[in-house]
C-alpha cells in the first residue's frame, strides 16, 4: 500500500503572518485559503458527495497555534511513514490508489483532554489526523489513530467499492468502529483509549437496552447521539464505541482463528449474532 503523508500544518505560518498583519479578511477565509483549499481536493478526491463538514476547524488563538507548530515541526515524517506502512502490512488493502494521510493542527479541548490530542477522520479512503501536540503523549497516539482510520479505509473499500455497500444502519456503523479499535489495539496493546472505558455489569445492561432499539435504524439523525453519547438521554460519552468494541471482542473470543482481514468480510449482523450481546 502506497502511503503519502502531507503536512498542511506547515502552511499555518502563512495564516499566522496574515492574521498578525491585520488582514481584513475573515479568519476563517484565511484558514481556508492556506490550510484547506491547497489540499482539500486531494484529501476528498474519492468522495462521491460533498465532505465539507469534515474540514479541520480553524484556530484563532495564534499564540497557542505557534506553540503547536513548533512541536509539530519535530515530527519525523520519514519515520512516521515507515510506521504507517508497517500498520498497512498488517491489514493489506488491495488497491492501486495511494492513501493520503494529512496532518492538521487541532485545538479542541475535548480531544486534548480525552484523546491525547489526536483525532482522526477517514474521507472515503484518505485519512486526516488532527493533532494538538500540547497534549500528553500525543506522539505515540498518532500511529494508533492512523491504524484506526486505516481500518476504516480498508473496511469501506471492501464493502462499498468491491461489494456494493451495506444497509447503512447503526449496527454497521458501530461494528465498523469496534473493528477499527480492535485492530488498532492489537498493534498498540499498551495504549488504552479513554473512549473504551470499562462498564459495570449493570451499566452494560442499562446502556445496551438503550442502544438495541436503534441498531437496525438507517435514520442518521440520532446516530451521533448513540455513538458519541448524550447526557440528556442517559448515554455516556462514546457509548457506541464502547459497545462496538465489546461486540467485536466477544465475537473474536469465540472465533480466535479469524484474522482482521477475514473479520472485515464478516457481515455485521453475523458478528452481533455470534457475540454475547443478544437482541
Amino acid at each position: 500500500m502506497e502511503i503519502e503523508i502531507i503536512c498542511p500544518f506547515k502552511n499555518a505560518w502563512k495564516y499566522i503572518d496574515e492574521m498578525k498583519k491585520g488582514n481584513k479578511k475573515d479568519s476563517q477565509l484565511l484558514w481556508d485559503a492556506h490550510l484547506i483549499q491547497p489540499y482539500w481536493d486531494r484529501i476528498s478526491q474519492w468522495a462521491p458527495f460533498d465532505q465539507s463538514f469534515m474540514k479541520p476547524a480553524g484556530i484563532e488563538d495564534l499564540d497557542t497555534l505557534e506553540q503547536q507548530l513548533k512541536l509539530l515541526a519535530e515530527i519525523d515524517v520519514d519515520n512516521l511513514k515507515s510506521e504507517f506502512i508497517r500498520i498497512s502490512r498488517e491489514l493489506p488493502k488491495h488497491d492501486e490508489d495511494p492513501i493520503i494521510a494529512a496532518i492538521y493542527p487541532n485545538n479542541n479541548e475535548l480531544v486534548k483532554a480525552r484523546q491525547n490530542g489526536v483525532a482522526g477522520a477517514c474521507v472515503f479512503g484518505n485519512i486526516m489526523i488532527n493533532v494538538n501536540p500540547l497534549a500528553d503523549n500525543w506522539e505515540e497516539w498518532i500511529p494508533y489513530v492512523f491504524g484506526h482510520e486505516y481500518h476504516h479505509s480498508v473496511w469501506g473499500h471492501h464493502w462499498y467499492v468491491l461489494n456494493g455497500g451495506l444497509e447503512g444502519n447503526f449496527l454497521e456503523y458501530m461494528i465498523n468502529e469496534g473493528q477499527a479499535d480492535a485492530f488498532a489495539k492489537s498493534l498498540f496493546p499498551d495504549l488504552q483509549p479513554q473512549w473504551l472505558r470499562t462498564l459495570t455489569e449493570s451499566e452494560e445492561i442499562e446502556f445496551w437496552d438503550k442502544i438495541k432499539p436503534i441498531l437496525f435504524s438507517t435514520d442518521r439523525h440520532d446516530f451521533d447521539k448513540y455513538m458519541f453519547g448524550d447526557e440528556k438521554s442517559g448515554l455516556p460519552w462514546c457509548v457506541g464505541y464502547i459497545f462496538g468494541n465489546l461486540v467485536v471482542n466477544s465475537y473474536l473470543r469465540s472465533h480466535p482463528q479469524v484474522s482482521f482481514t477475514e473479520l472485515i468480510a464478516v457481515h455485521p449482523k453475523e458478528i452481533l449474532n455470534e457475540s454475547i450481546y443478544k437482541l
